[in-house]
């Protein structure tokens, strides 16, 4: 039994690892409450100008990744992603948020919006910075 290293993994490699983890999952949680989320706002040319994506874990909104492009920025678009997932969330009976973001990123932005520090990962991902595990309740 050999160990395999790539650098790639492909979709297909990331497809198998979650399904693994999922059936083992099954066993203590309900699975069918894990759902995707993606939240996306468009340019005149289909392209993406800002998004959210994240998943619903039983009683949890997890948002994986935030991204608004400086076009947009300062516009308050961040902040509606947010709140759209959010509001998705509450309306699948979640109760709690939850994000992670490095220090060079917007740890004061998830705070102003409601999120409390949970803890901190120190010299992550590099010795001097941080990264910020946040939650609010919904």
């Amino acid at each position: 039994m050999d160990i395999v290293l790539t650098h790639n993994p492909s979709h297909e490699d990331l497809h198998e690892i979650r399904c693994g983890l999922l059936n083992y999952n099954r066993q203590f949680m309900d699975i069918k409450r894990i759902t995707p989320l993606g939240f996306f706002i468009n340019g005149e040319q289909d392209q993406k100008l800002a998004g959210l994506t994240g998943s619903i874990a039983g009683d949890w909104l997890r948002i994986d990744m935030l991204w608004v492009s400086e076009a947009l920025r300062g516009q308050q678009v961040g902040s509606r992603l947010i709140q759209a997932a959010e509001e998705e969330a509450r309306r699948q009976q979640c109760r709690y948020a939850q994000v992670d973001t490095a220090s060079f990123q917007a740890r004061p932005f998830y705070e102003k919006l409601g999120y409390h520090l949970g803890w901190t990962l120190d010299n992550y991902p590099h010795p001097g910075q941080q990264r910020f595990y946040l939650t609010k309740d919904l």
